[in-house]
């Protein structure tokens, strides 16, 4: 409350730490939200990714084949168009596929201005993955959705990939 001066009012003035500790709070909360959030999507890309049940919209660059590996950009899905009827998209599982790992069975999402289904999820040990077989040909349209997943091997790179398999609708 207040202390009475000169029959006058004066409030107490808070307490420094008080005031420290929610300039921290702010500091440390758009800290956070700048290094960890995915970055704004670009409105004019053509290539776009909604998956609603996991609340993504993602912008997709498109990307190269490196002889075994697809390199992921970093804040943002890239697609590989591997055949006529086959795109594998990867992104990193700590950005923009961070909430992948929720995805279920018969979820519903579109890319490229077409729908998908997804009809099998696999989380596979790296060693065993091989990049022919999931950019080989199919009969169907399909979309292949991969990032990391499992124990970290250090840098950017993990045990296990979480794989999801969609056909279109």
């Amino acid at each position: 409350m207040g202390v009475r001066v000169n029959n006058s009012f004066k409030l107490k003035r808070p307490k420094i730490g008080i005031i420290f500790g929610i300039i921290y709070f702010l500091v440390a909360a758009g800290l956070t939200t700048y290094f960890f959030v995915p970055k704004p999507v670009d409105a004019s890309s053509d290539e776009r990714l909604f998956i609603p049940s996991i609340g993504l919209v993602a912008r997709v660059e498109n990307i190269e084949r490196q002889g075994n590996t697809l390199k992921s950009p970093d804040y943002i899905a890239g697609a590989y168009f591997a055949t006529a009827h086959k795109t594998v998209i990867i992104g990193h599982s700590s950005t923009i596929f961070k909430d992948l790992h929720n995805i279920k069975i018969s979820d519903k999402f579109n890319f490229d201005n077409k729908s998908y289904i997804v009809k099998k999820i696999e989380i596979l040990e790296k060693s065993v993955i091989d990049m022919n077989e999931i950019v080989s040909e199919t009969e169907e349209n399909t979309l292949v959705l991969m990032t990391c997943y499992g124990e970290s091997l250090g840098g950017q790179d993990f045990s296990h990939r979480f794989i999801v398999t969609a056909k279109e609708v």
